[in-house]
């Protein structure tokens, strides 16, 4: 565009200097009219620069616009871009995530179908335990009840037992009493033995005294 500018503009400067070289015709009417269509060709020629140099510099315009807008492009494509990558991370973000999150779904499901089982077997667990403390209460308040019969029946062995302990205490003393009655009775028994044994002594003794008296006068006869 330039170039063809600056062609233009010579070419225009050189007609200024070959024109007033043009020999007029001899007739002031041709010099007249010659004259006017100078005068109209130079006003031509001076809009058409002036046209020109508009256009050129319209055009010159709209070249840096262009440039402009093409420089705000380029940096709106590259924040576009920057922006896409940018999301395309946090899309690959989200998508992990996602993924994590499923299994973490797919794990609490598995977790929440093995806490229910739990759950079932606790309530059947927690129903046969509630049976079985409503049969153990009753155990107990029939326990209550024995324990009742037998804590009057321990009293009423207690007061046996301490009658018997004191008839007990009473026997003793009438057993340390016949004790010494059986003692001073032994004592006597024994001096009675004693007397009787002596008393076999001297009996034998005197068998023996007697069969010897017996003996000496048989003796006498037989020598006789």
């Amino acid at each position: 565009m330039k170039c063809a500018f600056s062609r233009r503009r010579f070419r225009t400067r050189k007609r200024e200097h070959i024109e007033p070289h043009i020999e007029p015709s001899d007739s002031e009417c041709d010099r007249g009219v010659f004259n006017g269509q100078r005068d109209a060709s130079l006003i031509m020629q001076k809009f058409l620069t002036n046209l020109l140099i508009f256009f050129a510099l319209g055009l010159c315009a709209l070249c840096v616009f262009q440039w402009v807008r093409e420089s705000r492009l380029r940096g709106e494509v590259a924040e576009l871009h920057h922006s896409v990558f940018l999301k395309l991370g946090a899309i690959q973000n989200l998508e992990t995530q996602v993924k994590q999150t499923k299994e973490e779904v797919l794990r609490l499901d598995s977790l929440r179908a093995e806490l229910s089982g739990i759950i079932k077997t606790n309530k059947e667990e927690i129903q046969n335990l509630t049976k079985y403390s409503e049969k153990l209460e009753k155990e107990i308040e029939a326990d209550k009840a024995q324990i009742a019969i037998y804590k009057e029946a321990v009293e009423k062995a207690n007061e046996n037992i301490k009658r018997q302990n004191e008839d007990i205490k009473r026997q003793n003393e009438q057993m340390k009493q016949l004790a010494s009655d059986r003692n001073a009775t032994v004592e006597k028994y024994n001096k009675l033995v004693e007397q009787y044994n002596d008393l076999v002594k001297q009996f034998e003794k005197f068998q023996e005294d007697a069969a010897k008296a017996a003996a000496q006068p048989n003796k006498g006869t037989e020598k006789k």
